[in-house]
């Protein structure tokens, strides 16, 4: 990336940290994603600069992701995978495989991603449980899917000790941020018995190795959940949106 101290505009990807003293000529900064754990925004706003993000880029993408791996764990598609790939017919033993309809969903985190997801769950007459900051994670739902930003107070809300208290059978997925929870540990769970399903786009640390969590009943991507063949114009067109709603004097969109 270019240096952008002598920049106006600023635009940056989850990966590259921004602080006031990087950008003192700053008057706005975007960060392409929908999260912005990325942006120092209490100094940056402290220091006169706007800043903004654009979730609507990779919002479909990750809810279809989202929704995929969801219905794709709770159907057991890949224990019916594992045992088509031996050359076994298995319908005769269908109740082993436990296949499940989606049932009570938890969602933490209804922002543009989280609000979405429940959209979609309705639809297709999932019950959805939404969670917001400072709600306690029930007991007793059959499937919980994180869309919650990462901030100082949630950082492995999902831990260890979190993930022994969900309800067993229980399908966890996150698409939004790897600090939200703690990956080994959720496994660990499912290769226990205790988590029904697994699927795992962001890591607390990446790249990382993915081969470590094989189990039919895990997915896990490459932080790939928001890609699709138009992200590129996407971002382009809010990054235009953001600049000249900014030359002009007028609300950012997507301002934080």
């Amino acid at each position: 990336m270019a240096d952008p101290a002598g920049a106006d505009v600023v635009v940056v990807p989850s990966t590259r940290r921004v602080v006031p003293a990087d950008v003192p000529r700053a008057r706005l900064v975007i960060t392409t994603t929908s999260g912005f754990d990325n942006l120092d925004v209490p100094s940056l706003r402290a220091a006169g600069v706007r800043c903004a993000r654009l979730p609507l880029a990779r919002r479909d993408a990750v809810v279809h992701t989202t929704l995929a791996m969801m219905l794709s764990l709770t159907r057991r598609l890949g224990d019916f995978a594992t045992t088509a790939r031996a050359g076994t017919w298995d319908r005769s033993n269908l109740h082993r495989y436990d296949a499940r309809l989606l049932g009570r969903v938890g969602v933490v985190g209804m922002g543009v991603i989280g609000t979405r997801v429940a959209e979609v769950l309705r639809v297709i007459g999932a019950e959805v449980v939404e969670l917001r900051r400072g709600d306690a994670l029930p007991a007793d739902l059959d499937v919980l899917t994180l869309h919650a930003s990462l901030t100082a107070d949630n950082a492995k809300m999902l831990d260890a000790h979190a993930l022994a208290r969900l309800h067993p059978g229980c399908v966890v997925i996150n698409t939004a941020r790897g600090k939200l929870m703690d990956a080994d540990a959720a496994y660990a769970a499912v290769v226990a018995g205790h988590l029904g399903g697994l699927g795992v786009d962001v890591f607390p640390e990446e790249p990382t190795r993915l081969d470590r969590f094989s189990h039919p009943r895990v997915i896990v991507t490459p932080h790939a959940a928001g890609w699709h063949p138009r992200l590129g114009e996407s971002i382009a067109d809010g990054v235009r949106d953001a600049v000249l709603a900014c030359q002009r004097g007028e609300p950012v969109p997507w301002a934080i």
